[in-house]
């Protein structure tokens, strides 16, 4: 009768297997590492344009009221004496880049009068009348100053952001620099990711767009 060899593994042959499981597991692990730094970095990427598409809601909104004046103020004085009331005011800061605007609307309430009455203009504020909009290079943020007395500058975005563009065009569509001449106002926002892609080391960035067209335009 043969007899079957009792002995278990050899050394050599225990030491393969070990060698071979440590292979497949640590392969494994890399792949499902791999697999949840994507997934994380997708996450940043989705978070990073909804607060991109937030970002464009409220400046689409700000940007939609601008200019309304059911009472034909034509100057205020508020919130400084002789304001003149105009929709929009191109690149406020005067840097000859257009990543600002200034906008005045009689709407909080429509009554005739800009951001306040007295004679301190802060008697009976009227907020969101006559705000600037700009974005921040520095702190990669897009700020809301209310220009009424007493108004704050608020930061109102993540700070994601690379760029704040504002282009202009008039009622045939042609991009014009005249105030008065304004029919569209486009926005564009460029967002970056919080966290890096992690096969490049680079921060993905995403532009995303909006286009309003100004009331009685």
């Amino acid at each position: 009768m043969v007899k079957h060899s009792e002995a278990g593994f050899t050394l050599v042959e225990f030491l393969i297997a070990a060698a071979i499981m440590t292979a497949v597991l640590g392969g494994t692990i890399s792949i499902a590492t791999q697999m949840q730094r994507a997934y994380s970095t997708q996450l940043e990427d989705v978070s990073a344009q909804q607060e991109g598409r937030f970002a464009l809601d409220w400046i689409t909104r700000a940007l939609r009221s601008a200019g309304s004046n059911a009472y034909s103020i034509v100057t205020s004085p508020c919130p400084a004496a002789n304001t003149t009331f105009q929709a929009i005011r191109l690149d406020p800061n005067g840097n000859g880049i257009q990543d600002d605007v200034r906008i005045q609307a009689d709407i909080n309430p429509s009554n005739g009068l800009l951001t306040g009455t007295g004679g301190g203009c802060n008697t009976n504020p009227e907020a969101g009348e006559d705000i600037t909009i700009a974005h921040d290079p520095v702190g990669l943020v897009i700020t809301r100053k209310d220009n009424r007395v007493g108004g704050l500058t608020e930061t109102m975005t993540d700070p994601i952001f690379t760029s704040l563009r504002f282009t202009y065009l008039d009622s045939g569509r042609v991009a014009t620099a005249v105030a008065a001449s304004i029919a569209y106002a486009q926005i564009s926002v460029t967002v970056r990711s919080r966290a890096p892609n992690p096969n490049t080391g680079q921060y993905p960035t995403t532009t995303l767009q909006s286009e309003v067209r100004l009331r009685a335009r």
